[in-house]
């Protein structure tokens, strides 16, 4: 299926080669969370109507109520837009023939999360940017304390070098949006330990 899949989409790939002008570079990882029972479109350039010329393969449930999405790295974006390679599990990002040898694609922000690894979340993608929300709390209650893997993440809207602007919700707080540096693409557990911006 997956090669009919791939064979479907080559001539639109040949006549549009991959957009990159304009776009941040960055160095950093997430996960898919598109529902969709097809997948996820991977597109030649960072718009919805750039011709699709791959596919991240759709969420695998490992538990009754646990999905999880194909683990990439983002080496670019542009308006919200990610430009994302190296599909994990190998075969989880698969792209027709024009473009696999380049291994690259671009899939919209809100089809994408990330693990979040320290608690400083800051106005720009710089170390002295001030703190918009520190990711860390103590909650009363069942919900103990928190940190920046606690947080929801609503939407990736673009990366510069190690880091990556997000919409976060905190428990029991408001959304936020900021950049946090050298988030994971774990979805089952915390990033390492020991990372510091």
């Amino acid at each position: 299926m997956a090669i009919a899949c791939v064979a479907a989409l080559a001539p639109a790939a040949r006549a549009q080669p991959l957009e990159t002008a304009g776009a941040t570079t960055c160095d950093v990882r997430a996960f898919a969370i598109d529902p969709d029972s097809k997948g996820t479109n991977v597109r030649s350039g960072p718009r919805a109507n750039a011709p699709v010329i791959g596919r991240l393969v759709p969420l695998t449930r490992i538990e009754r109520d646990t999905l999880v999405g194909v683990e990439f790295d983002i080496v670019g974006s542009k308006e919200g837009w990610l430009l994302i390679r190296n599909g994990r599990p190998e075969g989880g990002l698969i792209l027709d023939a024009a473009h696999k040898a380049d291994g690259r694609g671009w899939i919209s922000g809100r089809l994408a999360a990330t693990t979040l690894a320290l608690p400083a979340f800051r106005s720009a993608p710089r170390r002295d940017a001030p703190e918009v929300a520190r990711l860390m709390g103590d909650i009363s209650g069942p919900d103990g304390s928190w940190g920046p893997y606690s947080v929801a993440i609503s939407a990736v809207h673009g990366c510069e070098g190690g880091y990556i602007e997000v919409t976060v919700t905190r428990p029991r707080g408001k959304p936020a949006r900021g950049w946090s540096y050298k988030p994971c693409a774990a979805q089952l557990t915390t990033c390492d330990g020991g990372m510091t911006e």
